[in-house]
């Protein structure tokens, strides 16, 4: 009896063991996630920026279109967590009576992030707010977030739809 005793403990022993590791083996747990949040659990390169907007001065209202050059950057999301840190630097030009002159964009920081659907989600930060941003061109290994940037400069105020492109890593 003692012996029947000891292997049903046993028994019970490794099935409690494998159970538990079997969680172990995705400390993430990304398992649980799923749409938006599954594909972006992770890190991401910027690759690329584009912008259209306007620089608007107290003399005049500047177009900014183009792509961005000298563009890095980063976004690392941690789904479960609920929160993102990310990085974008790059260099957008514009064409002032005449002259090209080179205006930098820097947006960084860390917040929480929401999914809101399979193609919008919104990080909310302390230094930036709530910016939202709508995903497209969705690959398996990256895509196109497209999101409102606004700031006032030294010479006037710069209103941007930047689209930002993200790689996994």
């Amino acid at each position: 009896m003692k012996t029947v005793f000891k292997l049903s403990l046993l028994i019970l022993t490794i099935s409690l063991t494998s159970c538990s590791k079997d969680r172990d083996n995705d400390p993430s747990g990304s398992q649980n996630l799923t749409g938006l949040a599954a594909f972006l659990n992770g890190e991401f390169n910027v690759t690329q920026t584009d912008y259209n907007g306007s620089l608007t001065t107290v003399i005049a209202t500047i177009p900014l279109n183009g792509t961005g050059t000298g563009t890095q950057g980063f976004y690392n999301f941690n789904a479960n967590a609920k929160t993102v840190s990310y990085s974008v630097q790059t260099t957008m030009q514009a064409s002032v009576f005449g002259q090209n002159i080179d205006f930098p964009v820097n947006v960084g920081g860390n917040g929480t992030i929401q999914y809101v659907s399979d193609t919008r989600f919104t990080i909310t930060d302390a230094n930036n707010g709530t910016t939202t941003y709508d995903v497209s061109n969705k690959t398996s290994t990256g895509l196109r977030a497209t999101t409102r940037f606004e700031t006032d400069t030294l010479g006037g105020t710069v209103d941007l739809l930047l689209d930002v492109y993200l790689e996994k890593k």
